[in-house]
């Protein structure tokens, strides 16, 4: 139900009539997608009470980028994805790589995860690659070079992609979001806390063709993709909701981005 709550509150507010000074013209928008589901059964990141690597998939992960061209010339590449966190040496690689292949600087570059905990493990540190068995060692460097390349090659499809387009901006709200610090006499407890606060706000960024067509949503929700802790690959709620949006909008991008949640 929360899943459903979520997309109806996106697909509600997206193709609501949009108030005054809140649709723009004279843009262009590109988008592209990217399946980055481990090509075999690896260590997932997120519960450290996980004895074990995973056990097939429930759909795919993906990445997914929306290029913007503002009408002086100014871009903006947003990258969302089905990934438990985005290590720094993540962002340097693909910003240096961006910049020099692409002219895009690092104001031009925003990447956000949704912290799935049914995705696979991101180490890209030292500290988080020491001490590892030499085959989980190889599958965690080996699936994160993957993904450096596979970023480049989505930020260059998703410019080449610019276009033409009409954007269009509102916000709904949705409200299974729930604050989990709850205050005791030792401290903060992790457990559900209804007087906490909380951003039950749904903002909506909508892509259409000049001609009205819809190519893309990008839609945000400040709760973390923690619903799930199986051993199959998954984006969670969102994964959920994005892939709904998609199969009603054949042809339509949809894109999460997460806000504040958990801490």
């Amino acid at each position: 139900m929360a899943i459903r709550s979520l997309l109806l509150a996106c697909v509600v507010c997206s193709y609501s009539s949009l108030l005054s000074g809140q649709e723009l013209t004279g843009w262009k928008a590109g988008v592209a997608t990217e399946v980055v589901t481990p090509e075999s059964s690896m260590w997932m990141a997120g519960y450290a009470s996980r004895n074990k690597p995973s056990e097939g998939k429930l759909h795919d992960l993906f990445i997914k980028a929306l290029a913007l061209e503002s009408t002086d010339g100014t871009r903006l590449v947003i990258i969302t994805s089905d990934l438990i966190s985005v290590p720094r040496p993540i962002r340097d690689d693909l910003e240096k790589a961006v910049k020099e292949k692409f002219n895009l600087p690092p104001e031009g570059l925003l990447i956000n995860c949704s912290h799935t905990h049914c995705g696979p493990e991101i180490r890209t540190t030292r500290w988080s690659l020491d001490g590892l068995p030499p085959a989980r060692l190889k599958q965690a460097t080996d699936y994160v070079a993957r993904l450096q390349a596979t970023l480049v090659e989505l930020v260059e499809a998703a410019l080449d992609d610019l276009a033409p387009s009409r954007l269009g901006y509102c916000r709904a709200r949705c409200g299974f979001a729930m604050n989990r610090r709850t205050p005791s006499a030792t401290g903060f407890r992790n457990s559900p806390n209804p007087d906490g606060p909380v951003d039950h706000d749904v903002p909506v960024l909508k892509v259409e063709t000049p001609e009205g067509k819809l190519r893309a949503v990008l839609f945000g929700y400040a709760c973390h993709n923690t619903t799930l802790g199986i051993f199959k690959f998954c984006g969670d709620y969102a994964g959920y909701a994005q892939q709904y949006l998609e199969a009603d909008h054949p042809g339509v991008t949809a894109l999460f981005m997460l806000g504040c949640g958990g801490d």
